[in-house]
């Protein structure tokens, strides 16, 4: 059952990116993954809800997965965030993560849900994510901060806005946010006294 599940939000994901939501039927879906349409209909009542799915499975998966092993083992929190923009770097490359980015925006106003949700479980996960790290470094070093969540925002809007506005004039790598992403850390680290 969780292979059959697998194969569905995976073919539909690859369609949905290749031919957007609405080049895409279920009975397509259906034959491309290789099951009958009455399994597809038995798990999704429209292709609307397989749509949603795939959004919220994938979100899921990528925001799950961060580099908490790689920080477990630094304890400086320089090194930690330029491994956290480092990550960012990345996703924002990932030509899957761009596709399904766009998607959402596409078609954002057709699911109202969906862009709050990458939002939670993107930008608000990282800020929590960045947060921690801030919190625990802050009581490692002895050092007292005051607003964890806003230091992870300026980073993160940093990166990030700096990321969106370049990306329209030429073709950003991850190694160009990332080398950006560490001048933001550098900088915010130069102030640490007042987070």
């Amino acid at each position: 059952m969780a292979l059959i599940e697998q194969a569905i939000l995976a073919t539909a994901r690859s369609m949905f990116l290749a031919d957007g939501f609405d080049g895409v039927s279920m009975e397509k879906i259906a034959a491309a993954t290789g099951i009958t349409r009455t399994t597809l209909y038995s798990r999704y009542a429209t292709k609307s809800d397989l749509f949603r799915s795939v959004v919220r499975e994938t979100l899921a998966r990528w925001y799950a997965v961060s580099r908490v092993e790689a920080t477990d083992c630094v304890t400086d929190i320089g090194q930690i965030l330029h491994l956290r923009v480092a990550d960012m770097a990345s996703l924002l490359v990932d030509p899957l993560f761009r596709g399904l980015h766009a998607l959402i925006l596409l078609n954002r106003h057709r699911f109202p849900d969906l862009a709050p949700l990458m939002h939670d479980l993107g930008y608000l996960n990282a800020v929590r994510l960045l947060a921690n790290d801030i919190r625990a470094a802050a009581q490692r070093d002895g050092i007292p901060v005051a607003r964890p969540e806003a230091v992870a925002e300026h980073i993160l809007t940093a990166v990030h806005g700096w990321f969106l506005q370049y990306d329209l004039v030429r073709e950003l790598t991850a190694q160009d946010i990332e080398a950006h992403g560490r001048e933001v850390v550098d900088l915010m680290l130069l102030a640490r006294d007042r987070w």
